[in-house]
């Protein structure tokens, strides 16, 4: 298949790929099904890599990778792909399993996450308000982690017109993860206490 998206090379580590409608429909790919790391997903990932190596010299070499995907306000969506090199002082490697060592460059399955948005609750109450807030807007998956007893309610927002309006809403409840949204992720995955797993906006909404 040929693709007519953009390859940029940020940093030594670090590429952004934007994919057109074009190459979705190519690749009969949606951000949903990305997202879920389908066998299609899989696909398209490996074949960037491998556009990334030829046009903009950007190596994985069995490397761990971060792959963050966005949507984009015309139905394509942005990657970002950071390569985490072996003993680097980041924060991010204590939440990556180690890989295994082979002798040949394995195909690895790659997880691809959306671009983590983490709210901080410091009440329950306050959870349920937010919620109740943007029902009928929201779209999209949402869970819900306790940590150090703080609330953390993460949703994923698939439709890119009504993030921004989601955003304020809930930033009137609650504090937003900035910059350190990826580290926080990876820390309730490892360490936070899961309130609801799937669907968090829709059932507290049912229930409460």
């Amino acid at each position: 298949m040929v693709l007519v998206m953009k390859i940029e090379r940020i940093t030594p580590n670090k590429i952004k790929i934007t994919l057109s409608v074009e190459d979705l429909k190519e690749w009969d790919i949606n951000f949903e099904t990305l997202t879920h790391n389908s066998p299609e997903a899989q696909d398209l990932f490996w074949n960037l890599i491998r556009r990334a190596e030829a046009e903009a010299g950007f190596y994985a070499d069995g490397s761990q990778l971060i792959v963050e995907a966005m949507p984009l306000k015309n139905d394509g969506f942005v990657m970002i792909i950071t390569k985490i090199e072996e003993g680097a002082d980041n924060q991010l490697q204590r939440y990556i399993k180690p890989r295994e060592k082979k002798e040949t460059r394995p195909r690895k399955k790659v997880r691809i996450v959306s671009n983590p948005l983490i709210f901080a609750f410091s009440c329950l109450d306050d959870v349920f308000l937010a919620c109740k807030s943007i029902k009928g807007r929201f779209s999209g998956e949402s869970s819900l982690y306790k940590h150090k007893e703080i609330y953390y309610l993460s949703p994923t927002i698939l439709n890119d017109f009504i993030a921004e309006d989601i955003d304020v809403i809930l930033s009137d409840f609650a504090r937003k993860e900035g910059a350190s949204a990826l580290i926080k992720s990876g820390e309730l995955a490892e360490h936070g206490e899961v309130i609801i797993e799937n669907g968090a906006v829709e059932n507290i909404c049912l229930y409460f």
